[in-house]
């Protein structure tokens, strides 16, 4: 994909994220790798509002190109997925409310509750709460993202996905946010009981 149009692909991820209520106006991310280096959300702007033109183009050390530009505060965790996953080549980050609802009440999605799950992200793994925007998170999820993770919980500050590309990280975050959706409702009527391992390792195959 070009620059421009993968540009328009992260603006307009996050104006969807927005909409959908996932994201408060100034949060939640997204990055992709353009060639040697990555296109990424800007920090302390509008997501539901944000063009194409405001995306940042970085180095692949992560320095912006343009003189000023200031990429996502949550850019150290960003470059710490792309170097320890080259498979990766998207990432999205939101503060969902049901899926960040989960980790404040210590219930987890790391043991499948749905077959659709399975298939779209297997095992999301919620990581101990580190202050946002710090090192502490980048060193917390290389260990999650390197064993194969599509995507993972942030205690206290939401989910984030993975993907081949923007759309597939974006559908990946909302499947994440569909189920903590479905597993509030279930725990608020009485319990969510996970699919039982046998049947996992069984939808793992018949998805493979």
């Amino acid at each position: 994909m070009d620059e421009g149009r993968l540009r328009e692909a992260l603006a307009s991820t996050m104006r969807h994220l927005y909409e959908r209520g996932h994201n408060a106006p100034g949060d939640g991310n997204a990055s992709a790798r353009l060639g040697a280096g990555f296109l990424c959300t800007p920090t302390a702007t509008h997501k539901g509002r944000l063009p194409a033109s405001g995306i940042v183009r970085l180095r692949a050390d992560g320095s912006p190109v343009d003189p000023g530009a200031r990429a996502s505060s949550e850019l150290k965790m960003h470059l710490a997925i792309y170097a320890a996953r080259p498979d990766v080549g998207a990432i999205v980050h939101a503060h969902s409310p049901h899926a960040t609802a989960l980790t404040l009440a210590g219930l987890s999605l790391e043991r499948p509750t749905l077959p659709e799950a399975v298939a779209a992200l297997g095992a999301v793994p919620t990581l101990p709460y580190a202050s946002p925007t710090t090192a502490d998170v980048a060193l917390a999820v290389v260990p999650v993202v390197a064993s194969g993770a599509r995507g993972f919980l942030l205690e206290r500050h939401g989910p984030v996905c993975l993907g081949a590309d923007v759309d597939e990280a974006l559908t990946r975050l909302e499947v994440l946010e569909h189920t903590a959706r479905i597993t509030w409702l279930a725990h608020v009527a009485g319990g969510a009981a996970p699919l039982p391992d046998d049947e996992v390792a069984r939808l793992r195959r018949l998805f493979a």
